[in-house]
């Protein structure tokens, strides 16, 4: 039996019975892959998903999963989830989940729904680590550092220095920011983390985003919104760029490249050494100044659900 046939049996007996088990992938927009014992396999619904698994929604792929057939979780294009431990409550105990985003963005809506009970789910977000407890949060990994932000209840930060601190006013977020540095900041005052939390959004499911988030479907392009989009405030000259995904893993960061740029962004796959690690950027633009990268981010960027940040070139 070849190691791809061994594969395929392994993934196909954990999706049969899966609406039984603890932790459900409920929906799909392809591409999105399942690693699991070193191999992987593109991902489909429902499958269960067990420890040690790794889910990742490529570029335009989306991930939907419920913990114990309630709750939504909800992974967003180019982000890797990987989960640790899940388990169906059972008596009075909680249904409860470990999980870690390694990069991209996710949301989690662990509230009692429907008459069944709430959820506990402890979720790292990069360095940040939270418990969210019959609450709707969205975190982000990103080389622009590892946020949370708190849609609805209230999630318990459990980060060195933070500890027991809560985060109950909704829309409130907080940063830990590549030099280690908390920031804290409302998602209204950020048009790019507005956008990113309506991103992971999955057609056809509820998510119960605040009417503040919404944002309606953008048509199809035709072939006259599809030129290169060049707005005044770029500069041929200039000595700052948008970065809008940042990753070690070049073909996944090509792709986004690829994608943006059919949208007639112009994009460019750039290379920087953060930490010792070499990363592989998506940019787009050069702008003569900090602000004019900011303002083409609120302007240009967030209405497309792109989220990006200023860097120096």
């Amino acid at each position: 039996m070849t190691h791809r046939t061994l594969w395929a049996l392994v993934l196909w007996g954990a999706t049969v019975g899966a609406t039984a088990a603890d932790f459900v992938v409920t929906g799909v927009a392809e591409p999105a892959t399942l690693r699991r014992d070193g191999g992987a396999a593109p991902l489909t619904a429902p499958t269960a998903l067990l420890a040690g698994d790794v889910v990742s929604a490529g570029a335009r792929g989306k991930v939907a999963m419920q913990l114990a057939d309630n709750g939504l979780i909800t992974l967003s294009s180019l982000a890797d989830l990987q989960v640790f431990d899940a388990e169906a409550g059972k008596g009075k105990r909680l249904s409860t989940a470990k999980l870690k985003l390694l990069a991209g963005a996710l949301r989690v809506d662990s509230r009692a729904t429907n008459g069944k009970p709430m959820q506990d789910v402890r979720l790292n977000v990069g360095s940040l680590k939270t418990r969210i407890l019959n609450a709707d949060a969205w975190g982000a990994n990103t080389a622009e550092g590892d946020t949370l932000c708190v849609i609805a209840g209230a999630v318990q930060l459990q980060t060195e220095g933070i500890e027991n601190e809560s985060i109950s006013s909704p829309g409130s977020c907080v940063r830990r920011e590549p030099d280690g540095r908390l920031r804290r900041f409302a998602a209204a005052s950020d048009t790019v983390v507005i956008g990113a939390i309506d991103a992971t959004r999955f057609d056809g499911m509820t998510t119960r985003l605040p009417a503040a988030t919404a944002v309606a479907a953008e048509p199809a392009a035709s072939p006259a919104q599809t030129a290169p989009a060049m707005p005044a405030e770029m500069d041929a000259n200039g000595d700052w760029t948008v970065v809008v995904l940042s990753l070690s893993r070049p073909e996944v960061v090509q792709a986004r490249a690829d994608e943006l740029a059919g949208q007639g962004l112009p994009t460019t796959v750039r290379t920087a050494t953060i930490n010792g690690v070499l990363m592989h950027r998506v940019a787009i633009g050069q702008f003569a100044t900090v602000e004019d990268a900011r303002a083409y981010v609120a302007e240009t960027l967030a209405p497309k659900g792109i989220s990006g940040w200023p860097s120096r070139l």
